[in-house]
């Protein structure tokens, strides 16, 4: 995990990579093309720092949606002469006024902590959670909350006296949220925010696989709402769904099942008209694959079904029954070519 980057001792080398994930953040809020999108996909694969930073940026943007007046006072007053010392921090000010100053210069979850523990109370509980690939987890949360992590999954957990949040950073989450109407319970991922009472819903913020970049909300009982880019948000009941489009606004509310909310902690995976290509990438969130598709006509047929996440080579040999394809060894792993 990168550390917290204080202007005092960040290298030259990690205020580049957090200037450039400012600038990135502001640009994918206007509008972009298609070229655009291809640059900053390159930029994030780049190096894994690439993504931590501009993950940390959405992070603390999301976070300073609630501050009062004397906090943001308190931050202008305190921090912006710091954050004007660069063309790219000058940028990301001028674009999101004094939210952008505690952006720039809080560039990790830790180092936005600091700054929001500067300007209000220290949480009474904050703890990170992390999983790694193919695990799951269960975490209970001091107020009787529990969130059921998936694999891959990367969160913060703070609470205060008047209000709860929880930062997703990647991953799919499954929250069942003790209701407390006196400290509202938050959830930030990336654009979006969701406020809960009590509820059991289902998040989802990944980069490859189903959703893809974009950020998905289920809910299985209760009540949600779910607001993104500052504009009108959406409530949302048991049985229903929203996910954020390429822009990171939302999208049309779709009617689900609610026994489908949260099927990977029973480790099904649906797919509805699914490309092979986003349908091999789900399962290499939880395992390792090694399947080569070379084809691109291979990669974007289409699927349709329920799999066990953990039966990936059972998925591969069922291959040539559903689509025109067939299966050969490739060195350690197989490739799925066309069949004929």
């Amino acid at each position: 995990m990168r550390r917290p980057i204080q202007p005092s001792d960040a290298s030259s080398a990690e205020r580049d990579i957090d200037e450039q994930a400012a600038t990135w953040f502001v640009k994918r809020r206007d509008e972009r093309d298609a070229s655009g999108d291809a640059a900053f996909a390159e930029w994030l694969a780049r190096d894994e720092a690439h993504r931590e930073a501009y993950d940390a940026v959405a992070d603390a943007w999301h976070a300073l949606g609630d501050l009062r007046g004397e906090d943001i006072a308190h931050l202008k007053n305190g921090y912006a002469s710091r954050a004007l010392e660069s063309p790219a921090r000058r940028a990301f000010v001028s674009r999101f006024a004094v939210a952008g100053t505690a952006v720039a210069l809080a560039a990790g979850p830790l180092g936005w902590q600091f700054l929001r523990d500067e300007s209000r109370r220290t949480p009474a509980f904050a703890r990170r959670f992390d999983t790694r690939r193919g695990e799951l987890q269960t975490v209970a949360l001091p107020d009787g909350s529990t969130l059921q992590l998936d694999t891959d999954t990367h969160l913060g957990a703070r609470f205060f006296e008047d209000r709860r949040e929880v930062h997703v950073t990647r991953g799919q989450v499954m929250f069942a949220v003790q209701s407390d109407a006196d400290v509202p319970f938050r959830v930030f991922a990336r654009s979006v925010s969701v406020t809960v009472v009590g509820t059991r819903f289902a998040l989802r913020c990944t980069d490859t696989g189903l959703e893809h970049g974009n950020v998905r909300i289920d809910v299985e009982e209760g009540r949600v709402r779910v607001e993104a880019m500052a504009a009108s948000g959406v409530e949302l009941v048991a049985g229903q769904s929203v996910s954020t489009d390429a822009d990171g606004r939302l999208g049309h509310v779709a009617s689900i099942s609610p026994d489908d909310v949260g099927a990977w902690r029973e480790g099904r995976v649906s797919f509805d008209d699914t490309s092979l290509a986003r349908a091999l990438q789900e399962f290499e969130r939880y395992t390792p694959m090694h399947v080569v598709v070379d084809d691109p006509t291979v990669a974007a047929m289409h699927l349709t079904g329920s799999f066990d996440v953990r039966q990936a080579t059972s998925f591969i040999r069922a291959l040539p029954r559903v689509l025109p394809v067939r299966v050969r060894k490739c060195g350690s792993g197989v490739e799925i070519v066309r069949a004929g």
